[in-house]
């Protein structure tokens, strides 16, 4: 059973997915986006967990990318690139001028960081990748003062939607698995809160859900506003 657990967590992220997909035809395009980008990108940053965070048991192994991997990233990065606007009833207008090149950069620092902060100086993956999407997130609200309560419920609603999936998978379905394949249990960093749910896990999705909310409207160079019609 332990080896559908990944899986299971982007399959159940789906739900609040599909609900956003199904009310808000207007989202639709940059939940796709988002998530074909992170679906690509997220195997990648993947590979620096498996060494010092975690290594769950996959469906195929190796020499196969993990397909979960692949369905995890395009689910949660179209989440949170939609929540705060189908939560709140806003609309995205062009108001802005795009800055892709900027956050292509920030992007890259993402894997700089990896490389410098873990590979180098040995400091946890997951620790270096959740403060480097918290950083990345200031630099662009510095520049986008607009987007500071977005990023910021983005963040929030991404962790709560993780909650009951997780409390359903980790305290109900399979207790031990963070005892079995998270290289932090049993450790100072190994604090878990609601059961079985580390704290980790959620600081990661919050951070993420920061990132990639204001993200999509940086790169864009959309505005969010109000429009009742939107709400669910």
């Amino acid at each position: 059973m332990d080896k559908y657990l990944f899986l299971l967590i982007a399959v159940f992220l789906f739900v609040p997915w599909f609900v956003v997909w199904f009310f808000r035809e207007d989202l639709r395009q940059r939940m796709l986006k988002a998530g074909v980008g992170a679906s690509i990108f997220g195997p990648l940053l993947e590979s620096w967990f498996l060494r010092d965070y975690w290594r769950p048991p996959f469906i195929f192994e190796e020499p196969f990318i993990p397909i979960e991997d692949v369905i995890f990233g395009f689910v949660i990065a179209g989440l949170a690139v939609s929540l705060y606007d189908a939560v709140f009833g806003v609309k995205n207008i062009g108001a802005e001028k795009s800055r892709k090149k900027i956050f292509g950069m920030l992007f890259i620092l993402c894997f700089v960081s990896l490389i410098v902060f873990n590979n180098w100086l040995g400091f946890n993956t997951v620790f270096v990748n959740t403060f480097t999407f918290l950083l990345l997130t200031v630099v662009m609200l510095w520049m986008r003062r607009d987007l500071v309560m977005p990023a910021i419920f983005s963040g929030v609603l991404t962790a709560l939607v993780s909650i009951p999936i997780y409390m359903f998978l980790f305290n109900w379905l399979s207790p031990s698995y963070w005892d079995s394949y998270w290289f932090l249990a049993d450790t100072e960093y190994g604090m878990t809160v609601i059961g079985n749910i580390p704290l980790t896990e959620l600081l990661w999705y919050f951070s993420w859900g920061c990132f990639a909310g204001a993200g999509y409207n940086f790169v864009s160079g959309q505005a969010k506003v109000k429009y009742a019609r939107y709400s669910f």
